[in-house]
């Protein structure tokens, strides 16, 4: 005889919401303002101790505040941008002035621009690639997609698919670089359909790598974290439970009781859960969630790398007219960039390099471990210096952030197997009862940046407002 659902207990009048959203990153606090506006009493539950999920604001020595999570801002990234200019927030432009550097095979190139001066036979190899690879995403489109479609391209990696098709060192590093830094993983570990989707997206391959007019285009000038900030501040500190992780969730037969793990219940009609499927599986249903749901949180995965931000008395590597961006096939740092605050009043602001460590992760998985920070330091000074100058090495500040040892967060970037994605795509987003799914993850525009969290928020929101009373 099938279990019945448990009785939903009774919450206090207190704790008791039209709404409740379970999670209070920007995904979440974008559907709980969104629905406010509409006239719907919203509650938010945060498990950790502050708001904005995987955008964190951190303090380097010094003082110089850097984003230790997401960052960047891209001119198609329209529901961001509506959201900083109505919170009073400003853009700053990604510094790009000066020379790049890539560094392959031995060899140290100097350029201006996106594209490197290689040789003509790299230089095809890599078009060639970027035009295939957005050809087929514009084949693929937005979802709903058909298994028939799907099945294949999920059946097979980026890389094999490389190895295939991409014949130059210079166009695997392409590759490899930008699978690293949207997904944290290698090529032949990631679902060609979700590199695939990935791309498409975002308007195609280039939209998501280039600094002009592209996804890294500009950063938030007061820190990306101070967008969630500023939406819960508008939603009232009341209204946003801090250190409250929900472990439970029973649905009955009109309510839904939401617990915590300090024993609080919650009440609502509608419950957003503004979380990754990883970090969802750790919350147990009455009664059980579809086993497609189930099978979805139990494969997702997410990747994390580390971000280390290394800070100076001022920006000296413009000096020698270096861009402070660079891209290497070796060492502990792969990708780096200039995000120095800008200047103010004339007076000359700190420098501030960011050297991403995803693909080092994957490489050298002892180095990225807690107890060797002292030598991944170490290390991260030499590759600025072997980059950049001797003087790379003597920093003010350092600070590094490591998802992976974030308390209530599985991980940072999406980290897609084949076979997954094919299966289980549409539960993502496809609602179970009175539950609704947000987070970046469950966007196809977007998916992995704050554009995407935004916009699965909106259409949370708007699923909830449709639904029945």
């Amino acid at each position: 005889m099938p279990s019945q659902p448990t009785p939903a207990r009774p919450a206090p009048a207190e704790n008791d919401f039209d709404v409740l959203v379970v999670g209070g990153g920007l995904a979440g606090l974008v559907a709980a303002w969104n629905l406010r506006s509409r006239g719907f009493r919203v509650g938010v539950l945060e498990a950790k101790d502050r708001v904005g999920g995987r955008l964190l604001l951190q303090t380097a020595s010094g003082g110089v505040t850097v984003d230790g999570g997401g960052s960047w801002v891209g001119p198609l990234h329209t529901e961001v941008i509506k959201l900083v200019d109505q919170f009073g927030l400003h853009l700053v432009p990604q510094h790009s002035d000066g020379e790049n550097l890539l560094r392959l095979n031995g060899r140290t190139v100097r350029y201006r621009g996106d594209i490197p001066r290689l040789n003509p036979v790299a230089l095809i190899d890599i078009g060639r690639a970027m035009w295939a690879l957005d050809r087929m995403a514009r084949r693929l489109g937005p979802p709903p997609w058909r298994q028939s479609v799907t099945a294949p391209l999920d059946a097979q990696t980026a890389g094999s698919w490389m190895d295939r098709h991409v014949r130059t060192t210079a166009g695997r590093l392409v590759i490899t670089v930008a699978v690293a830094a949207s997904f944290c993983c290698r090529p032949e570990e990631l679902s060609l359909l979700a590199f695939l989707a990935h791309i498409g997206g975002a308007g195609g391959l280039n939209s998501l790598i280039a600094v002009t007019d592209g996804a890294l285009a500009y950063r938030i000038a007061e820190g990306a974290a101070s967008l969630p900030r500023r939406l819960a501040e508008a939603l009232g500190p009341p209204n946003v439970r801090l250190n409250s992780p929900v472990d439970r969730i029973e649905r009955g037969a009109g309510d839904v009781i939401v617990h915590t793990a300090s024993g609080a219940a919650y009440r609502g009609r509608r419950i957003v859960l503004a979380l990754d499927p990883c970090t969802a599986a750790r919350i147990s249903h009455e009664p059980r969630l579809p086993v497609a749901r189930i099978q979805l949180q139990e494969h997702y995965q997410l990747g994390s790398g580390i971000k280390a931000h290394v800070s100076y008395d001022r920006p000296w590597w413009r000096d020698a007219g270096f861009s402070g961006s660079a891209v290497s096939d070796t060492g502990t740092t792969r990708l780096t960039f200039d995000v120095s605050p800008p200047a103010r009043d004339g007076d000359q602001a700190p420098g501030v390099l960011l050297a991403l460590m995803g693909v080092a992760a994957i490489d050298d998985p002892e180095i990225m471990a807690p107890h060797a920070a002292d030598e991944r330091r170490e290390r991260v000074l030499a590759d600025l210096a072997s980059f950049f100058g001797p003087q790379a090495r003597r920093p003010v500040g350092y600070i590094e952030q490591d998802w992976s040892q974030e308390q209530w967060q599985s991980g940072c970037l999406p980290r897609l197997q084949p076979g997954v994605l094919s299966r289980y795509h549409d539960w993502l987003t496809r609602p179970v009862g009175p539950l609704h799914w947000a987070g970046t993850e469950t966007s196809y525009e977007w998916e992995g940046h704050m554009e995407g969290a935004v916009r699965s928020g909106l259409r949370a929101a708007a699923e909830v407002a449709a639904s029945p009373a």
